[in-house]
C-alpha cells in the first residue's frame, strides 16, 4: 500500500514538474514571437529665416550700378539739367517683409538729405529693419587742361613709334629736347619753332626749338600737371566699384576711384549725353585688352572723359580707347590701337602703328 501511495506522489510530482516547464517554455516562447519594435517618425521643422534685404534696387528700371544686397549706400550723378527725382523701386528678399521708399524731395537742393532717396527694409516680426540708401548728385565739372589741351600728345622725357604712326593734332615735349621724339622722321620749319611728319596732322613742338615754343611748353606741361592734381583731387562718387574689372561694364557719369589697378578685359561703353562727365582715380595701372574698345552712347563726348593713372597705361593691340590720359608714367598704344582723345605723359608716350585723334 505505501508504494503504491509514494509511486502515486511521484507521478503527480512529475506531471506538476512538466506542467511547469511547458509553461515556462510557453512563455519564453510567447515573449520571443511577440516582442517588435515600434519606430516613431518625427517631423523637424526648419525655422523660418526673416531676411531684411533686397535682392534688387532700380532707378528708372535700371539696377543701381554696383548694386549687392550686402552694399547699403549709393550714389548716381544725375544729367545736366535733370531736376525731376528718378523713379527707385526695390525687390525684397523675403515676401513676408515690408518695404518702405521715402524719396528725394529736391535733386537740386545743397542739403545732402534733401537728394537722398531711403529705402527701409522690415522683417514681419518688425524686429529687423536694414536701411538702404541712393544719393543723388548734381553735374560734375570736367577737368580744365589750360594750354595743355591744345596738344594731343604731350610728354616730359619723350615721344616715340616704333613704325608708323598717324597722329592728328601736335605734338609737345618738354623739357627733353627734340632729340627725343623719334620714329617721325621731323623736318624742322624754317622759323625753327616747330617741326612736321608726314605722320603728323599738326607739327611737332620740343623745349629747345626757338623761342617762344619753350615757354609755350613749359606752360603746357605745368597746366597738364595742374589737371592731374584736378582729377585727383576730385570728390569720388563710386570707390573700389567691381574691383577695378571694368570688363563688359556701362558706366553712367561719376568720379570714380580705385586703390589698386584697373582692367578692361571685354568692352566697356560709357553712357551718357553730350554735357556729362567721367573722372576715372586709378592709383595703380590701365590695363586695356587687345581688340577691345571703349564705346560712347546717348551723345557722350571724349573730351569730357579724364582717366587719371597714377602708374602706367597699356593699350593693346587693335584696342580703341576714348577720353583723356593724364598719366604720372608711361602710356603705351600697341600695334594698330586707335585713341580718340589725348595722352598726356609725366614721363613718356610710346606708339607702335597707332592712331591717335585729337579730341
Amino acid at each position: 500500500m505505501k508504494r503504491y501511495i509514494f509511486s502515486s506522489i511521484l507521478k503527480v510530482l512529475t506531471f506538476i514538474m512538466f506542467i511547469g516547464m511547458g509553461l515556462t517554455l510557453i512563455a519564453c516562447g510567447s515573449a520571443s514571437a511577440t516582442t517588435t519594435t515600434t519606430t516613431v517618425a518625427t517631423t523637424t521643422t526648419e525655422p523660418v529665416v526673416l531676411s531684411a534685404t533686397l535682392t534688387d534696387l532700380t532707378v528708372n528700371g535700371t539696377t543701381v550700378m554696383g548694386f549687392s544686397p550686402s552694399i547699403n549706400d549709393y550714389v548716381l550723378v544725375l544729367s545736366s539739367g535733370v531736376t525731376v527725382t528718378p523713379t527707385v523701386a526695390a525687390v525684397k528678399y523675403s515676401s513676408d517683409s515690408s518695404v518702405v521708399i521715402d524719396n528725394a524731395v529736391n535733386v537740386e537742393s545743397n542739403v545732402i538729405s534733401d537728394r537722398t532717396t531711403t529705402i527701409s527694409v522690415t522683417t514681419s516680426d518688425g524686429l529687423t529693419t536694414n536701411v538702404y540708401t541712393v544719393l543723388f548728385e548734381s553735374t560734375i565739372a570736367p577737368v580744365t587742361l589750360g594750354t595743355a589741351g591744345n596738344f594731343v600728345i604731350l610728354a616730359e622725357s619723350g615721344i616715340s613709334t616704333s613704325t608708323s604712326s598717324i597722329v592728328t593734332g601736335d605734338i609737345g615735349l618738354s623739357p627733353s629736347a627734340a632729340t627725343y621724339i623719334t620714329g617721325f622722321s621731323l623736318t624742322m620749319d624754317s622759323t625753327n619753332t616747330f617741326s612736321t611728319s608726314s605722320q603728323i596732322v599738326g607739327s611737332a613742338f620740343a623745349s629747345d626749338y626757338t623761342s617762344p615754343t619753350g615757354n609755350i611748353l613749359t606752360t603746357a606741361i605745368s597746366d597738364m600737371q595742374t589737371a592731374y592734381i584736378d582729377a585727383a583731387g576730385r570728390t569720388a562718387n563710386y570707390t573700389e566699384l567691381y574691383a577695378g574689372d571694368l570688363s563688359g561694364k556701362t558706366l553712367t557719369s561719376g568720379v570714380y576711384n580705385w586703390g589698386n589697378s584697373v582692367l578692361i578685359n571685354t568692352d566697356l561703353t560709357l553712357s551718357g549725353s553730350a554735357t556729362d562727365v567721367w573722372i576715372f582715380q586709378i592709383a595703380g595701372t590701365l590695363t586695356q585688352a587687345s581688340g577691345i574698345s571703349i564705346t560712347l552712347i546717348g551723345g557722350a563726348l571724349a573730351e569730357n572723359i579724364f582717366w587719371q593713372v597714377a602708374d602706367t597705361v597699356a593699350i593693346g593691340t587693335g584696342a580703341h580707347f576714348e577720353g583723356t590720359i593724364l598719366a604720372m608714367t608711361n602710356i603705351s598704344c600697341s600695334t594698330n590701337a586707335s585713341v580718340y582723345g589725348n595722352l598726356y605723359s609725366q614721363t613718356a608716350v610710346t606708339l607702335d602703328a597707332c592712331t591717335i585723334t585729337k579730341k
